[in-house]
């Protein structure tokens, strides 16, 4: 479980590896490399649960959730939003829900530490209920499985 975790985990985070060649929130940030992802790693047979389907549906709502989340946190750099559509659309979608904190980029700046572990620990706030919650959810569903002996 702690494997498949941390897969996710990392799948999650990936679509931010775009700020290494100058295409932030771009392509990586959309449904099309969402299902592009997750179609070679159902194709490789990621270790991320049982069968093809189940590897699709998870490694492509983990990337999914990135640009999601993005959504819900103000834009600070042009241009603003996320390609989400793409590849039907190269429009950036921008509807500033505000429920994150923005993270700066700007290293120099007096404050910057403070105002991304603030942004940070807002995050936790948020998202460690829903991920307790779920967590209790899905294994109180294991607990309850009948049990069969061989």
């Amino acid at each position: 479980m702690w494997r498949q975790a941390g897969i996710l985990a990392l799948v999650s985070v990936a679509p931010d590896l775009d700020l290494l060649i100058g295409r932030h929130s771009m392509e990586t940030h959309s449904v099309g490399a969402a299902v592009l992802v997750a179609a070679f790693a159902a194709w490789r047979r990621w270790p991320v649960a049982g069968n093809r389907w189940t590897i699709f549906a998870a490694v492509g709502l983990a990337w999914l959730s990135h640009p999601l989340f993005d959504l819900m946190a103000p834009d600070t750099s042009p241009p603003l939003g996320v390609m989400l559509f793409w590849p039907f659309s190269s429009a950036f979608v921008y509807p500033d829900l505000s429920i994150f904190a923005p993270i700066s980029r700007r290293y120099w700046l007096d404050g910057f530490v403070a105002h991304n572990l603030g942004a940070v620990a807002r995050e936790i706030a948020i998202l460690l209920p829903i991920a307790a919650g779920t967590w209790y959810l899905r294994k109180r569903r294991i607990n309850n499985q009948p049990r069969t002996t061989g």
